[in-house]
């Protein structure tokens, strides 16, 4: 029963007649795992179909009522059928695997969706999403207002002499960081932005340590908004291993941004690179020790 709609087999479900079934399926009664789908749902004017979602669901605001069915990592499927469901909409690599086979038991059709490559996962949803919900209008100009958002950021850059190197700092302990290498969304971004990943030669979320941050030689370094007052602001970022040794480092250049923009796929795309944009150029950086 499981539906899945990615890059990868969009082409074959529409040929299939996938979408069709899945958008003559009953969507009155939603439950979204995954921040960026539950945006883009909303996005498209649908919102009201929404009963439940995880706890990467924080935008927009008014899902902060809805009742939550776990963390995408670890879903309850307990959870999401006390809730009635008539579909849920999940990404690919919602865990656990179990929980999506017991929905899919129960009888809820489980709609899956790719995160890669992010900018094509990121069109290939919107329009999946449009078909899915009846709403694929909506899902077209979403996209060419995305498309107009990203056309404004690359004008700016293209004017810009410099690109300076970024860091994305994930999580960190007092023996290594977890930063976003090639293949990430925030990499992706930050590049972009205007900006140079400064762990681009390694690919996905890998560990640091302190050597290794040293000689990503970041100008820049960004983590996400929710943990920055846990790690002390600028201050316990200079502090990491092999941070005060980088440029970054030495003249204080560390700056939080909201998590769902930076690891999210969704419509607000264009405010990310928006800010981003704005920090690279030196607005709105935090400095050490401010």
């Amino acid at each position: 029963m499981t539906w899945i709609i990615g890059r990868a087999v969009l082409a074959v479900l529409l040929g299939l007649g996938g979408i069709r079934q899945a958008s003559a399926a009953d969507t009155s009664r939603l439950v979204v795992i995954g921040g960026s789908l539950t945006e883009i749902v909303f996005a498209l004017g649908k919102g009201g179909s929404v009963i439940g979602v995880d706890q990467t669901s924080v935008w927009p605001p008014e899902v902060k009522a809805l009742p939550q069915v776990g963390y995408y990592k670890k879903v309850s499927a307990e959870g999401v059928l006390s809730l009635s469901p008539t579909m849920v909409a999940a990404y690919r690599d919602a865990e656990p695997a179990s929980a999506l086979r017991q929905l899919e038991q129960a009888g809820i059709p489980v709609v899956l969706f790719d995160r890669s490559p992010p900018m094509r996962a990121l069109e290939d949803n919107i329009a999946a999403m449009g078909r899915l919900l009846g709403a694929e209008r909506e899902a077209q100009a979403l996209r060419r207002s995305l498309d107009d958002q990203i056309a404004a950021v690359a004008r700016t850059v293209a004017g810009t002499k410099k690109k300076p190197r970024v860091l994305f700092v994930l999580n960190y302990d007092p023996s290594q960081t977890v930063v976003a290498g090639a293949g990430t969304i925030a990499g992706q971004l930050i590049e972009m932005a205007g900006g140079v990943n400064a762990a681009g030669d390694i690919t996905g979320f890998k560990p640091l340590n302190g050597e290794m941050v040293t000689n990503a030689a970041p100008d820049l370094v960004l983590t996400v908004e929710e943990r920055w007052d846990g790690i002390g602001g600028a201050a316990g970022m200079a502090r990491l291993p092999g941070m005060a040794a980088t440029p970054a480092g030495k003249s204080g250049r560390f700056a939080p941004m909201p998590g769902p923009l930076m690891l999210g796929l969704g419509p607000r795309l264009g405010e990310a690179l928006r800010r981003l944009s704005g920090l690279f150029h030196g607005e709105g950086v935090a400095h050490h020790g401010r």
